[in-house]
């Protein structure tokens, strides 16, 4: 193998690829990313066995050939090259590394041992690559954050002729989002997956802008989805298992509506959060004629009153939630208002946003007092 390839991309294409590197690893070939050169290019490759990167770098290739290289390594060494062109070269299983100055010898592996990764078959569907993060953002922050149930750390697809339905749910919130795309004809009328939530996290913070669309294949008889956006290709399993029939936790009816001001909610409860710590993170938001006061109140700490102005529909309720759980969801709308609707103190609150179909339900905290 023999590669010049310039630092800057290496080192940008390095970023990407370090995604897929097992932070856990079962097999010593896990925590290794494979380089391929062929007539394509430069090929950075790594994966967990569960999420997979690979990832085209501009290179002159001299000579093809592959070798798995210490990910962390190599990204470490890759990230104190100097500006400009990099050589790279095998022999015996070690990769050597030649820029200005510069020489180092990275000890690798046998390529023949890292894991085939699932490769795209061109049959997919393209989706705006704004539009997509946008949604993944706004949805994935109400999937839970461990694994104690697998199926609550994925994010639902329901794929519905012109339709694409986003959910996520940990239990006690619901995200949900839609977005127009046309559907193939091979996927049929209607199919559901389950997305792990870090898969799509992960492909959110490296797809750009300048990007624009994002092809999407799911494949149903090996379980896997792949993406591919200019040169990223991303895979990754499918969880198993049956989605909670989150439609049934949305309410029908309203009594409370509240339009609020997003920047003052947010500063307002994490004013009250400060003082949540201790009383299980829980700020009260009550609601009257023309405002909405923030409170906590902690009987080691003190406590806090905010009182920010609102257009209120309804009678006087006073409602209790998980701060992180608002924070969470304020965090991800780039709205000015935002509006809550409810039926009660505990009822599911639902909040929403202007010209969107955008909804993220709350289960409030029932308190002692």
């Amino acid at each position: 193998m023999k590669i010049n390839v310039l630092a800057e991309n290496l080192k940008k294409g390095l970023s990407i690829v370090m995604r897929g590197v097992s932070t856990r690893v079962q097999l010593p070939i896990l925590s290794t990313i494979l380089l391929k050169a062929s007539k394509e290019g430069l090929v950075l490759s790594a994966t967990d066995l569960e999420l997979s990167f690979r990832v085209k770098v501009r290179a002159k290739v001299s000579e093809e050939g592959e070798i798995a290289v210490p990910a962390k390594l190599f990204a470490d060494l890759a990230a104190t090259l100097p500006v400009g062109v990099v050589d790279l070269s095998d022999k015996k299983q070690t990769l050597i590394i030649e820029g200005e100055k510069v020489r180092a010898e990275v000890v690798g592996q046998s390529s023949e041992e890292f894991p085939a990764l699932p490769k795209a078959k061109g049959k997919g569907m393209e989706i705006g690559v704004a539009e997509l993060v946008e949604k993944v953002e706004r949805v994935g922050v109400a999937a839970a954050k461990d694994d104690a149930r697998p199926i609550l750390a994925g994010v639902l697809w329901v794929l519905d002729k012109k339709q694409i339905t986003l959910a996520a749910t940990d239990g006690y919130r619901l995200g949900v989002d839609y977005f127009k795309n046309d559907i193939p004809e091979t996927l049929g009328d209607s199919q559901k997956f389950v997305l792990p939530v870090r898969a799509l996290m992960e492909l959110a913070r490296v797809l750009e802008p300048a990007m624009k669309t994002v092809k999407v294949e799911f494949d149903s008889d090996k379980q896997q989805v792949i993406f591919l956006a200019d040169d990223i290709e991303m895979s990754s399993r499918l969880i198993a298992g049956e989605f909670p029939p989150y439609t049934k936790v949305i309410p029908t009816e309203k009594k409370i509506t509240v339009v609020m001001d997003k920047e003052a909610l947010m500063e307002a409860v994490k004013r009250a959060s400060l003082f949540a710590r201790d009383s299980a993170n829980v700020v009260k938001l009550a609601v009257s004629e023309g405002e909405v006061k923030v409170t906590a109140q902690s009987d080691q700490m003190g406590g806090s009153q905010t009182t920010i102005e609102a257009e209120v529909e309804g009678d006087e309720v006073t409602i209790a939630f998980n701060a992180r759980y608002l924070l969470d969801y304020l965090g991800v709308v780039k709205e000015e208002k935002i509006t809550l609707e409810t039926e009660g103190e505990l009822k599911p609150a639902v909040f929403r946003i202007e010209k969107s179909d955008f909804l993220h339900v709350i289960m409030p905290v029932r308190t002692q007092s």
